[in-house]
């Protein structure tokens, strides 16, 4: 009702509202002598401020003038939680901190600047960038996110909605929990093309908590069916341009030079847990392009270890944070374990000792990772050996390559010095593990049972 009357108010007074339909995007609560006014998400807010506010709060002050009320409700502006909950840490993955300007400035001139990765999440990194910079391109949609918890998705969303945001009009951008977007009571539910009439980019994490509820899923199916752009068999007049699609609905033909309408999505877990959902809208999700965040490697979650340890300041050598980040395979666990490691050290005024971390851990954040002995314990299982026969001093063949995989796996995911090796594994000679590794490294070009094992001790080891 309050929404109506200030359409009235401020299509009555052109000079200050202009278009009014970025009404639809705020939320308005009135509690006693507060109106609370929402925002969908951080980058509607932000334009909001820049564009809209002055209008909205006089058109606010006519409306409690006619009612005559007294006095007029104080204005709360809020954001809802737009991808999950934004936290004032380091983003995963990323630079991104207030105490470093320098890391926080090239994270704002580009979200994804600040992501730290190897390889194996090259390719979900600069699909996500090419997505988000060639607004014309609706060649992946939509686009599928997956990992699990703690991997950045949530935070590749944000990257790619404030690179979005800056050429798509953040009032035609809708952010959200997929749950929440597809339980709200809106027009769109029942006329979904009134949706992309409105907005150009649907941005939806935690897709999987959608699993078990029909109406919700149905909801978002005729949603994806009615976006502009989405190759659909014999849906809507589409045309094929160097592999994107854009679409020529009447409605696209009054917008040009808006952004193509797109859909982003993220799922925790492996692509697998699609599965969990109803048939429809998993097709329409696997008709996209699926794309899976790995868990970071060891040398990744040092370099983040790296990183948090400048922005806040704290000494550790690179063997504490290298015992810290053999403990967590997340991003998120190790926010948590840097948090009580800084607070320790504030309280204690002093650097911490090795027993120090360790009584850290041992409070239960870090999970239980394997080490040396574990690993060497996988091998000789595989292989059918007796670890302490593979750990002894015997040269028979089948015991030396199965000690010389534990030390490839180990140096692989542990990240341990040469000279740790060698102490692991009974004293041998730094030289002795570096031979052993070049021989793996060989085997792995020219034997297919090596390179088998090797794979499934790989992942079988955070």
């Amino acid at each position: 009702m309050l929404k109506n009357e200030l359409r009235d108010i401020l299509a009555e007074h052109q000079a200050i509202a202009g278009e009014t339909s970025w009404l639809n995007s705020l939320t308005l609560r009135q509690e006693e002598n507060t109106l609370r006014v929402v925002f969908p998400h951080m980058y509607f807010a932000a334009w909001f401020s820049r564009h809209k506010r002055a209008a909205f709060e006089e058109a606010l002050n006519h409306h409690f003038e006619e009612l005559r009320a007294s006095p007029a409700p104080q204005i709360v502006y809020e954001r809802a939680a737009p991808l999950a909950q934004v936290v004032e840490t380091p983003m995963p993955g990323s630079a991104d901190s207030g105490s470093d300007s320098a890391a926080s400035e090239a994270t704002r001139e580009d979200p994804f600047a600040g992501f730290i990765f190897n390889n194996k999440n090259t390719f979900p990194l600069a699909t996500a960038r090419e997505i988000a910079e060639n607004t014309e391109s609706t060649a992946y949609n939509p686009f599928l996110v997956c990992g699990r918890s703690g991997t950045g998705k949530s935070h590749l969303l944000q990257a790619i909605a404030a690179t979005l945001g800056r050429s798509t009009d953040a009032a035609r951008m809708v952010c959200a929990n997929a749950a929440r977007f597809c339980t709200e009571d809106t027009v769109w539910a029942k006329r979904p093309e009134l949706f992309w009439q409105r907005y150009d980019v649907l941005i939806l994490d935690d897709i999987q908590d959608m699993a078990g509820h029909s109406g919700w899923q149905g909801n978002l199916v005729a949603c994806m069916d009615a976006c502009p752009g989405r190759q659909e068999n014999g849906a809507s007049p589409v045309h094929q341009q160097s592999g994107a699609f854009t679409c020529d609905t009447p409605a696209r033909k009054e917008g040009r030079g808006r952004a193509a309408a797109r859909m982003i999505f993220a799922c925790s877990g492996h692509p697998q847990t699609l599965k969990t959902l109803d048939e429809r809208l998993r097709s329409r999700l696997e008709s996209g392009l699926v794309v899976e965040l790995m868990e970071p490697d060891l040398d990744v979650r040092l370099r983040y270890l790296q990183l948090m340890c400048k922005e806040r300041r704290l000494s550790l050598t690179r063997e504490q944070l290298l015992f810290l980040a053999q403990r967590c395979s997340q991003f998120r666990l190790l926010q948590g374990l840097m948090l009580k490691v800084g607070a320790y050290c504030a309280v204690k005024g002093r650097n911490l000792t090795q027993l120090d971390l360790e009584n850290i851990v041992r409070t239960g954040v870090a999970e239980k990772m394997p080490g040396c002995r574990e690993i060497l314990s996988d091998v000789a299982k595989s292989l059918n050996l007796k670890t302490e026969d593979v750990l002894g001093g015997k040269r028979r063949p089948d015991l030396v390559l199965a000690r010389q995989i534990a030390m490839y796996v180990c140096r692989k995911k542990l990240g341990l010095s040469y000279p740790e090796l060698g102490r692991a594994f009974g004293g041998r000679d730094h030289s002795t593990v570096i031979h052993s590794i070049k021989k793996i490294n060989k085997l792995l070009v020219s034997d297919k049972r090596v390179q088998a094992l090797v794979t499934e001790l790989e992942l079988k080891t955070p």
